[in-house]
């Protein structure tokens, strides 16, 4: 009588899971739907947590109050990173800020995907450089392996990307 019991409340709890992460799948679909979303696909290999800043072209510079923190368990597979920007915004440029974990390892950029109520822009491997600009003095990259390597300078640490021109274009195709 025992191991029914056991059986019962192992499978109820399996149950559960599964159950939860359908959940968590159609709130994520359920998002998507309101608004703008960047979603990154990379391989990050330590736990980070990555950051997007976002503005229009009215906004002179990124600030703290528009961006969005993501935060993951490191793994040698490719994973989505998704940013759900808050409904209504509409960014015209952003600013990847690639973790705060000083020991990363380089990262594989294996897409970055923007969608707007179903129209949606995607950007493979090494394209990704020709629509993000590198800051050199945090990271350095490889177009031909689509890798971004974060450079420790002392306590300083901050990997960043920022938007290119023609990342704008192709953020107002999907927008418009």
């Amino acid at each position: 009588m025992k191991k029914y019991f056991v059986t019962l409340i192992v499978l109820f709890t399996l149950y559960s899971c599964k159950n939860n992460e359908a959940v968590k799948e159609e709130k994520v679909e359920e998002e998507v739907q309101k608004g703008f979303v960047i979603k990154l696909n990379d391989t990050v290999k330590k736990d980070d947590s990555f950051q997007v800043y976002y503005r229009t072209k009215s906004q002179p510079t990124f600030e703290e109050a528009n961006s969005l923190y993501y935060e993951f368990k490191g793994n040698d597979k490719p994973q989505d990173i998704t940013f759900i920007l808050p409904e209504g915004v509409i960014p015209d440029f952003i600013r990847l800020d690639f973790g705060v974990n000083k020991e990363q390892e380089p990262i594989k950029v294996n897409s970055l995907t923007m969608s707007y109520f179903g129209k949606s822009f995607e950007i493979q491997g090494g394209n990704f450089f020709n629509y993000l600009l590198v800051e050199e003095k945090t990271m350095s990259y490889d177009k031909a392996s689509a890798t971004l390597t974060p450079i420790r300078n002392g306590d300083f640490y901050d990997p960043v990307t920022s938007s290119e021109m023609k990342l704008f274009e192709e953020i107002q195709k999907i927008t418009k």
